[in-house]
């Protein structure tokens, strides 16, 4: 992809296997990253100098709280020097029937995928907004992991799909606001992806795994990798002229099978 050579990029959640999926893609190209997650600090180095050590750094980072949120985007400003692509991507889910729902799992769901990605989004727009413009080029690009389920309901989903939901209209806004300036924001949503939380659900609950295999009319989950390279995409150049749009990563699953 062009133009990913040498561009900074930040990524929250970028621990989990959706997030180094997406720093593998990036370093490949060219770009320089930076994880913001949630391990202890020597684990997050150690998973940082792995995927290379060069060229890629790790910062603690709770998404629920602005004061971390400004800390990481500080820490990622030292070590890349500029950003260009800020991926919000962390995530949290609680499965439960609606009238289950307690509101602590509630809150928690909306504070990490909503708030957080709002957090994100606006302390990296701030940052990208200072990036010099040549003409009516890109300043920076803000790209969200979205879900099929932001348009489509789930059984036991009340929280996520809701924060989905939600996240999505935020893309809309930051895409309508900031396009003048330079800046585009799109959304990556994919389907059933065999990883991270999605994995960890299926591989305790049997049920939920047989739902989920049932799903796409592919007739399979995707792997995290199948779905990294749609966020390259966007952030190159091949990718400037989208913005507030979704790019469906879902195997079909939004077409409902019908057999």
């Amino acid at each position: 992809m062009n133009g990913i050579t040498n561009t900074g990029v930040f990524i929250t959640g970028g621990c989990g296997d959706i997030g180094q999926a997406v720093a593998r893609r990036f370093l490949a190209a060219g770009a320089r990253v930076v994880l913001a997650d949630m391990l202890p600090m020597a684990q997050g180095r150690a998973l940082a100098r792995k995927l290379d050590a060069r060229n890629t750094a790790y910062t603690h980072c709770d998404v629920t709280r602005s004061s971390s949120v400004d800390r990481a985007f500080a820490t990622a400003i030292k070590f890349l020097g500029r950003l260009d692509t800020v991926i919000c991507n962390a995530g949290a889910v609680e499965n439960q029937p609606f009238v289950e729902v307690t509101e602590a799992a509630w809150k928690r769901v909306l504070e990490v995928n909503l708030t957080g990605s709002f957090l994100t989004a606006q302390r990296g727009a701030r940052l990208l907004l200072k990036n010099p413009r040549r003409g009516r080029a890109r300043r920076g690009t803000i790209l969200f992991t979205g879900s099929w389920v932001q348009d489509m309901p789930w059984p036991q989903g009340a929280g996520y799909c809701a924060s989905k939901g939600g996240q999505q209209m935020l893309a809309k806004i930051i895409a309508q606001e900031l396009a003048p300036h330079g800046i585009n924001a799109a959304i990556v949503a994919p389907g059933m992806v065999y990883a991270g939380l999605t994995k960890r659900i299926c591989d305790r609950d049997k049920r939920f795994a047989r739902q989920a295999s049932r799903v796409a009319p592919l007739l399979r989950m995707s792997t995290a990798e199948e779905v990294a390279g749609s966020f390259l995409f966007l952030a190159s150049e091949d990718g400037a002229y989208i913005t507030g749009s979704t790019l469906l990563v879902d195997g079909g699953a939004t077409l409902v099978r019908r057999d």
